[in-house]
C-alpha cells in the first residue's frame, strides 16, 4: 500500500501540469498553514470567549446577589434594632384600662418618630407593628389591629411557621392592593414578663419594585435569567417569561457554573442562598448565548479567511499563469521544431530566468540554422570534391594506360630518356590512384611528391634542389592522398620559377609534435605579400584552384573535414625570401598498408 501511494505521487508529480504543480505549492505553503492557524485560531477564540462570557456573567451574578442581600438583610437589620426597642414592648403589652388616652398617644408618636427614623437610615419602606390590644392608635399606618388580618393567608401561614417568616409578593395576594407588592420580614413579639405569649407580630417591608431591579438590573446574557427562587416559587426574575420553565430545573446549591438541562435548552446555571431569608438566588444561561459571540466572531473569521483564500488563489492563479504562459509557448515552440518546423520561433519576454530561457532558445535556433546552412554548404562542397577526385581517378587511368603504351614504344625504339620520364609519370598515377583509397600511409604521399619534383626536373633541367627530411618512424602515419603534391607544386611554380633564374631550393620535413604530425614545404622563391597569403590560406576563403592541380585552399578544406577545424594548413612568407607551409594532422598509429613501388 506504502508503494503504490509512493507510486502515485511520483506520478503526480512527473505528470501534472507546472500550473497544477504550482498552484498546489500554494495550497501546501499558504492556504494549508492558514487553514490551520484558522482552526487554531477558532479554538483559542471559543476558549477566551467562554472563559470572558463565566467571569462577566459571574461579576454580573455576584453583583446581583450584593444587591439582593443588601436590600433584604436591611429587613433583618431594621427588626433587629426594634426588637431592642422598649418602648416597643411597651406598647405591645399595656393595657387599655391602665393608661390614659394622652399616654396612649405618646406611646404611639414615640413608635412612629422611631420608625420614620428607621426608614429614613435604614432604607426600608415600611415599618408596621400588629398589636392585639384595641387602643384607638392601632388604626394608624404604623400600627395595626390583628384583628384585621387574622383571615390572611400571610397570617395563617406565619401562624404555622417559626419566629421569623419572609414573605414575598405573591404572599399578600388576597390583601388590598395597597398591600401588595412587598417583601416583608414578620417577627414575633414576645411578653417580656412571659416569654412563651407572643404579644405583636413586628412588620418590616420593601418594595417588591426595589428588589426586581435589583434582581433585573445585571444583564448576564442576551437570554440569561437571573430567579429569586423560594423553594419552587418564583419571587422575582430578570425575565419573567422564561421564569417559570427555569424554575424548576435550576440545582438546589451549586457552588460554580454547572451544565443543566431545561425545557429551553442546554444551560449552565448557579445557585447561591441569601442569608437569614432562606431563599435563593439563581441565574441561568443559555449555551446558545455563551456561544453567539464566538460563533458570529467565528463566521466573521471564517469569511475574512475564505475572501483571503480567494484572493490568494486568485493572484497565484494569474502569477502561475504568467510564468507558465511563456513555459507554454516555448514548449508549442520546441514541440513544433520536433515536428519538422525548422523556422518556428519564440519571442523572448522578461528578463528573468523564464526569459534567459526562451532567449537561449532563440539563439540556439539561429544557430542551428547557421550549423545547417553551414553543413549544406559543406555537403555541397563534399560533392563538388568527390566529383574533382573521381575526375582525377579517371584521368590518371587513361593517362597510366597510355604512357605504358608510350614506354614500350619508346624501349622498342631504344629511346632511354622517353622511356625514364614515361616510366616516372607512370608511377606517378598510379601513386595518385592508390587502389582507390582516400588515405595512404605518408610514405606513398612522399614518393608520389618525389616523382612530382623528379619530373619537374627533367622538363625544367634540374633547376629545383629539393632536400628531404624524414624522422624515422613517421612514413606510416595515415594521410589523406594527393596533399603535398600541390603545396609542392604551389610552391615551385608559384615560389621558385617567377625568380628571374627559375632556380631554387625546396626543403621538404617531416616529423611528430606530441601528438601531431607536421609536414612542412619550405622555398626560397619570391614569396607572397600578406593579402594574397590570406586569400589562399584563409579559412573563409573560396575554393580556387592552381596550375599545377588542386589548390591549396582545396586542401586545407579537406585537411578541415577529415579532421576538424582545429588541423590544417599554415604559412608564413616573407616577399622576395621564400615561403614556409605547415600541414599539421593527427599523427595516428594505423596500418593503411605497404607502400606502393
Amino acid at each position: 500500500m506504502k508503494n503504490k501511494l509512493r507510486a502515485l505521487g511520483r506520478s503526480f508529480l512527473l505528470d501534472v501540469g507546472l500550473r497544477g504543480k504550482l498552484l498546489c505549492i500554494f495550497f501546501l505553503l499558504l492556504v494549508l498553514p492558514l487553514g490551520v492557524f484558522t482552526l487554531y485560531a477558532f479554538h483559542r477564540i471559543n476558549t477566551v470567549i467562554e472563559e470572558q462570557t463565566y467571569s462577566a456573567a459571574q461579576k454580573a451574578f455576584d453583583d446581583t446577589h450584593t444587591a439582593v442581600e443588601d436590600l433584604l438583610g436591611r429587613l433583618t437589620q431594621v427588626a433587629n434594632v426594634l426588637t431592642m426597642e422598649p418602648s416597643l414592648y411597651a406598647l405591645a403589652a399595656s393595657d387599655s384600662t391602665d393608661t390614659t388616652y394622652i399616654q396612649r398617644l405618646e406611646d404611639r408618636d414615640r413608635i412612629s418618630t422611631t420608625f420614620t427614623y428607621l426608614r429614613s437610615m435604614s432604607g426600608v419602606d415600611r415599618i408596621r407593628l400588629y398589636v392585639s390590644n384595641d387602643y384607638l392608635y392601632t388604626n394608624s399606618a404604623d400600627i395595626v389591629s390583628l384583628d384585621s388580618v387574622q383571615d390572611s393567608e400571610w397570617f395563617r401561614s406565619f401562624r404555622e411557621g417559626s419566629v421569623v417568616c419572609w414573605f414575598g409578593p405573591a404572599d399578600f395576594a388576597d390583601q388590598p392592593e395597597s398591600e401588595q407588592g412587598w417583601y416583608s420580614l414578620m417577627r414575633l413579639i414576645y411578653d417580656p414578663s412571659h416569654v412563651q405569649e407572643p404579644l405583636a407580630i413586628l412588620r418590616v417591608d420593601i418594595s417588591a419594585e426595589r428588589v426586581d431591579a435589583a434582581v433585573s438590573r445585571s444583564t448576564i446574557t442576551r437570554n440569561g435569567t437571573v430567579l429569586l427562587l423560594d423553594g419552587g416559587e418564583v419571587l422575582s426574575a430578570s425575565s419573567p417569561d422564561r421564569a417559570e420553565t427555569l424554575s424548576s430545573s435550576m440545582p438546589a446549591s451549586a457552588a460554580g457554573w454547572v451544565e443543566v438541562d431545561t425545557p429551553q435548552g442546554p444551560c449552565r446555571a448557579q445557585t447561591v442562598a441569601l442569608e437569614n431569608c432562606g431563599w435563593t438566588l439563581a441565574a441561568a444561561l443559555p449555551r446558545d448565548d455563551i456561544f453567539r459571540t464566538s460563533r458570529k466572531l467565528r463566521l466573521e473569521m471564517l469569511v475574512v479567511v475564505v475572501v483571503l483564500a480567494a484572493a490568494s488563489y486568485f493572484l497565484a492563479y494569474r502569477l502561475s499563469q504568467s510564468i507558465t504562459r511563456r513555459l507554454y509557448r516555448l514548449n508549442d515552440t520546441m514541440h513544433a521544431v520536433e515536428l519538422g518546423d525548422v523556422y518556428a520561433r519564440v519571442t523572448p519576454q522578461g528578463r528573468d530566468e523564464i526569459g534567459q530561457l526562451m532567449h537561449s532558445f532563440s539563439n540556439m535556433m539561429t544557430r542551428i540554422d547557421t550549423l545547417m546552412d553551414e553543413k549544406l554548404e559543406q555537403g555541397q562542397q563534399i560533392k563538388a570534391l568527390e566529383l574533382k577526385a573521381l575526375q582525377a581517378q579517371i584521368n590518371p587511368h587513361f593517362l597510366y594506360n597510355s604512357l605504358d603504351l608510350i614506354n614500350c614504344t619508346a624501349i622498342a625504339n631504344n629511346v632511354p630518356q622517353i622511356s625514364r620520364m614515361v616510366n616516372a609519370l607512370a608511377k606517378f598515377y598510379r601513386l595518385s590512384l592508390s587502389r582507390g583509397r582516400e588515405v595512404i600511409p605518408l610514405a606513398d604521399e612522399l614518393k608520389h611528391a618525389r616523382l612530382y619534383v623528379e619530373i619537374q626536373n627533367m622538363r625544367f633541367e634540374n633547376r629545383v634542389h629539393t632536400e628531404w627530411n624524414v624522422e624515422p618512424g613517421v612514413e606510416q602515419c595515415p594521410i589523406i592522398k594527393i596533399v603535398l603534391q600541390p603545396i609542392i607544386e604551389n610552391a615551385i611554380i608559384h615560389g621558385i620559377f617567377e625568380k628571374p633564374d627559375k632556380t631554387g631550393n625546396l626543403r621538404i620535413a617531416a616529423f611528430r609534435q606530441a601528438d601531431d604530425l607536421i609536414i612542412t614545404v619550405e622555398d626560397d622563391g619570391v614569396g607572397m605579400d600578406d593579402e594574397t597569403r590570406l586569400a589562399n590560406f584563409a579559412a573563409s576563403a573560396s575554393s580556387a584552384n592552381t596550375k599545377g592541380g588542386y589548390g591549396v585552399r582545396n586542401i586545407n578544406e579537406r585537411l578541415h573535414l577529415a579532421y576538424g577545424a582545429e588541423y590544417g594548413l599554415s604559412c608564413e612568407s616573407v616577399p622576395g625570401e621564400g615561403t614556409r607551409v605547415t600541414i599539421r594532422i593527427p599523427a595516428a598509429e594505423e596500418e593503411t598498408g605497404k607502400p606502393q613501388e
